[in-house]
């Protein structure tokens, strides 16, 4: 074989390695991201994932396992169903509410006169006063209802997509000593949450509405188990400082078979 032919038959084969060598290269690159892809979609849908040892990753896998019962505990709950008294500034009536994950909600207020009724399916806020049509929400009032939909706290799913979790103090509150974390979400609602150092337990949730400028703050008492779960017994709430609620629920039941079209808005 002749030397030019010989380079060219040579120059040729490197040109193929070359060739293939970059394909795999590329096919490599391409497994890669999909493996990233994946462990992302994981952490995105993971209520409670491994937080690490930093100062927020410790506090969080503690609450997680502590103060919300743990993952497998909390995989086992679908629904919520509770009842009890609710006071307001004009009296004192009966609540029912039930919930389902990830985010549906229903509540029932009612009194020998009247019953109120909102709900959010997943799509639509609504409300209904005694005989009157149903109604969807105004933005304001429906986004809050909204945020408050999510099946339990925003504490959870910490990697999912609009929501950064921040640790910024250790405080007290109501003589006990809480870490106060900071969620911030893509709606433009920001939540301090106050987790005593010792329960675990939410003490008070702080909400702030950026868009509008209003704070309401919740406190949370007197837990009992139910499943692994700590639930709150007694919730009282309180907007721009005055106190507007207490909710004290007598009774709680989970998993109670509550279906998704039940929190549908009533034709």
């Amino acid at each position: 074989m002749s030397l030019p032919l010989l380079r060219t038959c040579w120059y040729g084969m490197l040109g193929l390695a070359l060739l293939l060598s970059s394909r795999a290269a590329g096919e490599i690159a391409a497994a890669q991201d999909a493996a990233i892809d994946d462990v992302a979609l994981h952490l995105r849908q993971a209520a409670m994932p491994d937080m690490g040892g930093d100062r927020l990753g410790m506090v969080l896998n503690r609450y997680y396992q502590l103060g919300l019962g743990g993952a497998k505990n909390w995989d086992k709950i679908v629904s919520l169903r509770v009842a009890g008294q609710l006071s307001l500034d004009g009296g004192t009536y009966q609540f029912n509410a039930y919930q389902k994950k990830p985010h549906y909600l229903k509540i029932t207020i009612h009194d020998p006169h009247r019953t109120m009724q909102l709900g959010y399916d997943g799509n639509v806020a609504w409300q209904q006063t005694g005989p009157a049509a149903p109604i969807e929400m105004q933005p304001v009032p429906a986004r809050r209802f909204i945020q408050r939909a999510q099946f339990a706290s925003e504490l959870l799913y910490p990697y999912a997509l609009g929501k950064q979790i921040e640790y910024l103090d250790t405080v007290p509150v109501d003589g006990a000593i809480c870490h106060q974390l900071r969620v911030t979400l893509e709606s433009g609602d920001q939540l301090d949450y106050f987790v005593d150092i010792h329960s675990h337990l939410e003490s008070k949730i702080i909400r702030t509405d950026r868009r509008t400028g209003e704070v309401s703050e919740t406190r949370l008492q007197n837990y009992v188990c139910e499943s692994g779960i700590p639930i709150a017994r007694k919730v009282v709430s309180s907007e721009n400082g005055v106190w507007v609620s207490t909710l004290e629920l007598d009774k709680v039941t989970v998993n109670s078979g509550v279906m998704p079209w039940m929190f549908k808005m009533p034709k």
